[in-house]
């Protein structure tokens, strides 16, 4: 069972985040990650990267996720 303060690998950039919210029914997570992350996901361009706007890139963000795929990536328990 998947408990908030659980260390567990960012979904995105495999640093270590941390759980900081559990939903009430324990079907998903809210895994903050240490690590800088833009805020959106943008697939290639085939004008290049500089043909659109880029965002900022934010430390400390929030992924939701699946309990399932989070306890995959879980480091250690309590």
């Amino acid at each position: 069972m998947l408990k908030i303060g659980d260390n567990v690998r960012c979904p995105q950039c495999y640093e270590i985040g941390r759980v900081v919210w559990v939903s009430q029914d324990g079907k998903r997570a809210g895994i903050r990650c240490p690590g800088r992350h833009s805020q959106m996901s943008r697939g290639l361009s085939k004008l290049g990267s500089a043909a659109r706007p880029q965002t900022k890139r934010e430390k400390n963000m929030v992924f939701l996720m699946e309990i399932e795929t989070v306890a995959t990536h879980v480091l250690t328990q309590r």
